[in-house]
């Protein structure tokens, strides 16, 4: 019998709408791998750096000034100084490494993929679930308050605004494709609207519709 097509649910996402939360409940209700701190781990390894030095190069590119040191942090721009890593890695390197590290783990296993241009890397899979999460900034602001301990709303827009900055300028400098773009996802969803457990739900139901599609056809 041909082994059964692994599910790859890959979830872009807005920060503070919501996706990282809806990712890890779809995964233990449906019993998939969640995968997110241990991409980064193997990243390092193979590049042979710290992979504290490697997050702050996730999910964005960097300008000349955020290569040298990061100005803006929760504290504001008054932050500390940011070394840069022993060895030069940049965003195409740790990208190219990490799509690599996403496609074998998606081979082997049926798995949940929060960001990091998943939904690119994994384009060719036949078991792919693609899904983008979104919500109005002001609903976001206020979930980023309250999960994130930010105390107050200009400040919560400002990280807001920059994660979207970054965030959009990665996706289409290393896929090609607009990071808003519905047309690169099976599902959209504004947690706004819907709320969290209504979005679970709506998720986890395509996906167990998808993994019983792949288990009868193996």
């Amino acid at each position: 019998m041909t082994r059964p097509t692994t599910v790859a649910l890959t979830i872009s996402r807005e920060l503070g709408s919501g996706g990282s939360f809806i990712g890890q409940a779809v995964a233990r209700r449906l019993g998939l791998k969640y995968v997110d701190r241990e991409i980064l781990q193997e990243a390092a390894r193979l590049l042979d750096v710290e992979d504290h030095d490697l997050e702050r190069l996730e999910e964005r590119v960097s300008t000349f000034w955020t290569r040298t040191a990061q100005v803006f942090s929760l504290g504001g721009p008054d932050v500390t100084y940011v070394p840069p890593t022993l060895r030069a890695v940049y965003e195409e390197d740790l990208f190219k490494v990490e799509s690599r590290i996403i496609q074998e783990i998606a081979a082997r296993d049926s798995a949940v993929i929060v960001g990091r241009g998943g939904f690119h890397v994994l384009r060719d899979h036949p078991g792919l679930v693609s899904v983008f999460v979104h919500a109005p900034e002001a609903w976001r602001a206020d979930r980023v308050m309250a999960t994130l301990g930010v105390a107050d709303l200009p400040s919560a827009l400002e990280i807001l605004r920059r994660s979207d900055r970054d965030r959009s300028r990665f996706v289409l400098t290393m896929t090609g494709f607009a990071w808003q773009d519905a047309h690169r996802s099976h599902l959209c969803l504004d947690t706004s609207k819907l709320g969290l457990d209504t979005a679970v739900d709506l998720v986890a139901h395509l996906v167990s519709s998808r993994l019983g599609r792949s288990r009868s056809q193996g």
